[in-house]
């Protein structure tokens, strides 16, 4: 890369400081009822940074040396420029606009492409950053922490907040403060345990700005920036490349770019085939088509990153006999739990399957005896895969069985409990209890929360204390200690490093030297990595549960439920949400932080750089056990 020159270091760093100003003014303009500038003024700063923008980018064609490849590299800027500026011409010279509507239009324009220019410049920085010697760990942990606060920062603005919340004076108004970052961390962290009522206390645009944390942070910054990076034209280098292999969990630095391509669509597709389903579901609840799409988009979109996020204040209890959430929700759960690695090789075996039926019509009409040299072979399915599939099959089938039986026990509860459970059913309106369900619904519910309460959040039946056995809140805490699996929107220890810990286990007992799964070795470096990953976790959920010990008086049942599923970024929450203190709602954040990026990214991160010894120890044997 030439070095670039001194009036280019300048022009550079006027249009930096512009854009910020242009944020900043955009902030101002829609975050306010009332802005504190003119909106003239706004307007202005906006302008200009898009007046000067276009300055330096002539600048940088003019003065290149080969001004083909600073065209190619700004292709994408280029091609929204020239968009905005023909959509903006046909406005005032072609269509029947009135002059003040095509005004407000192209100054709308405008100010969606600073937006995308100023994401496009995130992008760049981040990709920098990978490329500065950062540890991949590290650049994950900040890039979570900026997303955070940059979340909280805009669910802050009075516009994101309902008319209720935005007078707040005083310390209502910190609180408020609290509670957006509160909401803005477990949206990142695709948590969905909640302070605020996500469909009655945020506005639309508060609605939005959650909606977008989810889609960022369920698919992992550094994905999103080594996508947006190829679309501007700009190659992964291998530091770049360890990086979004460090964000999927997956083996092989050369089929990065392809993985992040094929991540990327599934997702959309994934994402766009649950909405559709979703459409017709809301009733009275969303009376316009607008209403409509985005009340499917966001339940699509929180169902496959695993978030929880729901419009309604009872989740989806009020939808339990609706056919689209067991077609769509429980589907897009599923799927995004699985993990991309699983999804690659599912796709490749699809793909395998379609080539050798061809291959074998193809082949029918030659004679038996040739054999062709380009036959195609069968696909055969990764260690991972068969690990993954197998643990999901039994995490879905076992809890379901568990679940009908725990809840058909009707003496479990106390008469205080029953009591308590008739008072809430009158106050809320809906089933109290999940043994109130006839046997059909009973199976249903077992069901969606066996596949929900691995870290997807949402529930179609009461989680109270008093509205399901202890046997059942046991249940759900497992099952949410496991999580999804790796390189997945799922959050848990991941089902591959229990299965491997129940195999080393098993091995051990039969006194093999190796652990073995299906007619393969497991590296022991990979059995440490999910020792590691179980005892950080358990650290973690044993840390947060003694503080809110210390900080909440509440029963350790409540507290221990609450801790796991922080950990674990699910969202069930007995309530207890709600009641937390300031110190027990900042507690919770840190382990929705830790829960989603997982322990071992964290002490990677905090360890900072690690030399390997080159010496070892004389062995000497404890006695185990």
């Amino acid at each position: 890369m030439p070095r670039r020159t001194r009036p280019a270091l300048v022009l550079d760093a006027a249009v930096k400081v512009a854009a910020a100003l242009a944020l900043v003014s955009l902030c101002l303009e829609y975050g306010f009822d009332t802005s504190p500038l003119p909106v003239q003024v706004l307007l202005g700063f906006q302008f200009a940074a898009v007046g000067l923008y276009l300055v330096a980018l002539v600048y940088r064609v003019v003065v290149s040396s080969s001004r083909l490849a600073t065209l190619r590299r700004n292709a994408l800027d280029i091609g929204l420029i020239v968009g905005a500026s023909l959509a903006i011409l046909v406005l005032f010279e072609f269509a029947d606009f009135p002059a003040l509507r095509a005004a407000a239009i192209s100054v709308v324009l405008v100010q969606v492409l600073l937006a995308v220019r100023f994401g496009i410049g995130v992008v760049r920085f981040n990709l920098e950053l990978s490329q500065s010697g950062m540890r991949p760990a590290t650049l994950m942990v900040l890039s979570f922490v900026c997303l955070i606060l940059a979340g909280g920062l805009l669910l802050s603005l009075p516009r994101a907040m309902s008319p209720e919340h935005r007078h707040e004076q005083g310390p209502y108004e910190a609180k408020r403060i609290l509670n957006c970052f509160f909401t803005s961390a477990s949206a990142t962290c695709v948590t969905g345990l909640v302070v605020y009522d996500t469909g009655a206390d945020f506005t639309r645009f508060g609605q939005t700005v959650i909606l977008v944390l989810i889609q960022l942070g369920g698919l992992g910054i550094m994905i999103f920036g080594s996508l947006f990076g190829l679309l501007i034209g700009r190659n992964l280098s291998l530091r770049q490349s360890l990086v979004v292999q460090d964000a999927m969990s997956h083996q092989t630095i050369g089929q990065v770019r392809r993985m992040i391509r094929f991540i990327v669509t599934a997702t959309f597709i994934c994402e766009a085939i649950g909405a559709a389903l979703l459409y017709s579901m809301w009733g009275d609840q969303a009376a316009t088509i607008g209403d409509r799409v985005f009340r499917s988009s966001f339940h699509a979109i929180s169902a496959f990153c695993n978030a929880g996020f729901a419009l309604q204040g009872d989740s989806l209890m009020g939808y339990r006999g609706a056919w689209q959430v067991y077609v769509s929700i429980m589907p897009l759960i599923v799927i995004g739990g699985l993990g991309f690695p699983v999804l690659d090789d599912l796709y490749g075996w699809a793909r395998s399957r379609l080539a050798l039926g061809a291959a074998g019509g193809a082949r029918a009409q030659v004679d038996a005896l040739v054999v062709p040299l380009n036959r195609p072979r069968p696909h055969r399915f990764s260690l991972h895969t068969k690990l993954v599939l197998r643990a999901t099959g039994l995490l879905i089938l076992v809890p379901i069985l568990a679940f009908l039986l725990f809840e058909s026990i009707p003496d479990w509860r106390s008469e205080v409990q029953k009591k308590v459970a008739r008072i809430r059913h009158q106050a809320e309106g809906h089933i109290s209890t999940m043994i109130d369900l006839p046997l059909p619904d009973r199976a249903a519910g077992a069901l969606f929360q066996s596949i929900t309460a691995r870290t997807a959040g949402f529930n179609t039946v009461p989680i109270h204390v008093d509205s399901l056995s202890p046997a059942s809140h046991f249940l759900l805490c497992l099952l949410m200690f496991v999580g999804g699996s790796p390189g997945s929107t799922a959050g848990g220890v991941k089902t591959v490093s229990v299965a491997l810990l129940i195999l080393g286990v098993y091995s051990t007992l039969r006194g093999r030297p190796n652990v073995e799964c299906f007619g393969r070795t497991v590296p022991s470096a990979v059995m440490r990595r999910a020792a590691v990953v179980v005892v950080g976790m358990c650290a973690a959920v044993s840390l947060v549960t003694l503080a809110l010990c210390y900080t909440e008086s509440a029963s350790l049942q409540r507290i221990l439920f609450e801790a796991v599923s922080a950990c674990g970024t699910v969202g069930l929450s007995t309530g207890l949400t709600d009641e937390l203190t300031i110190a027990g709602r900042i507690i919770i954040m840190a382990a929705m932080f830790v829960g989603r990026l997982g322990p071992l990214t964290v002490l990677v991160a905090l360890a900072g750089r690690v030399s390997s010894a080159r010496y070892e120890y004389p062995e000497e044997q404890p006695i185990i056990g």
